[in-house]
């Protein structure tokens, strides 16, 4: 009796695995006005991912192996189900792949966006006279160089009149 209901647990093991794959990429995707952040797609998401992509072929291999110790209206109903159970299997399975990429396209997002907002608050700091080692130095021993220094912009000299 238990072989009976063995590719029944098995494929029931494996679409509550490709669901909590989905809904782990689903609350780490979410962004609220208090938190911001979008998390990357961790590597034991990636790893349960792959898991309940084998425990879903579990559930057929156990009816191909063991069919002849399978009860006869349990079987029936396994081939009767196979192609059913096998798409919302397959359906599952993309399903965590759009999650998966949708939270990583959003945390590469989020990140971007943190990364602009340094940014652009770094440029608005106050030099406040830093002393920059490159304005105007004559003696920096390039003797063989024929660029003129006049024509040459710093970063920080593009900034100073940019701020004034």
């Amino acid at each position: 009796m238990s072989i009976d209901i063995l590719p029944a647990g098995a494929w029931a093991v494996a679409v509550l695995l490709s669901a909590a794959v989905i809904v782990i990429c689903l609350v780490r995707s979410r962004t609220s006005g208090r938190r911001t952040a979008v998390y990357a797609v961790s590597w034991p998401v990636i790893v349960l991912h792959l898991i309940s992509l084998v425990s879903a072929m579990a559930p057929y291999l156990i009816v191909a192996r063991l069919h002849r110790m399978i009860g006869a209206p349990f079987l029936e109903f396994y081939m009767r189900m196979g192609w059913w159970s096998a798409a919302v299997v397959i359906v599952l399975a993309v399903t965590q792949l759009v999650v998966m990429y949708r939270q990583a396209q959003l945390a590469m997002r989020a990140q971007l966006d943190a990364v602009g907002r340094h940014t652009a608050a770094d440029d608005h700091v106050d030099d406040g006279g830093d002393g920059d080692a490159g304005d105007g130095d004559a003696g920096d021993g390039d003797a063989g160089d024929d660029t003129d220094d006049s024509d040459t912009h710093h970063a920080g000299d593009a900034r100073d009149a940019r701020d004034q």
